[in-house]
């Protein structure tokens, strides 16, 4: 049987009663309650495995969500590399740009010095450069 959304709604508030009722219960009603229990063997086999349950059900909802966050990531987190191009082509390209740049707009000290720089760092300069805009990329002509 299918409850209506006022039973439901009903029994959320019947729910919220009761946790309330023990949130507000002082150490010594809890112990005095324990107690009276008459198995309490069986009352912590049971606590115990209300506990694993809320667990493990926990732990899937996790895991469902995480499974739903990488199904809807299908980006690949490294970059695929780029066009293998000549790097001395690229240096000379960053060179002219330095060169060209008007002098009240500051370059940072690893253009200025590009040949300090690693082919590595070129390239990956380079490859920056072509994504802004700013440079057009190397074909192979």
């Amino acid at each position: 049987m299918k409850k209506t959304n006022k039973e439901q709604q009903a029994l959320d508030r019947l729910a919220d009663a009761l946790v309330d009722d023990v949130f507000n219960a002082s150490d010594e009603e809890i112990l005095a309650e324990r107690t009276e229990m008459k198995n309490l063997s069986e009352e912590d086999a049971k606590l115990k495995a209300l506990f694993e349950q809320a667990l493990l059900k926990a732990n899937k909802s996790r895991l469902a969500a995480a499974k739903a966050g990488a199904a809807a990531n299908q980006y690949p987190i490294m970059r695929a590399p780029g066009p293998i191009f000549d790097i001395a082509t690229a240096r000379e390209r960053i060179r002219a740009l330095v060169k060209a740049v008007d002098p009240s707009h500051p370059i940072t000290l690893a253009a200025r010095n590009e040949n300090e720089l690693s082919d590595t760092d070129i390239l990956s300069m380079y490859e920056d450069l072509v994504e802004l805009g700013v440079v057009p990329p190397i074909t192979e002509d």
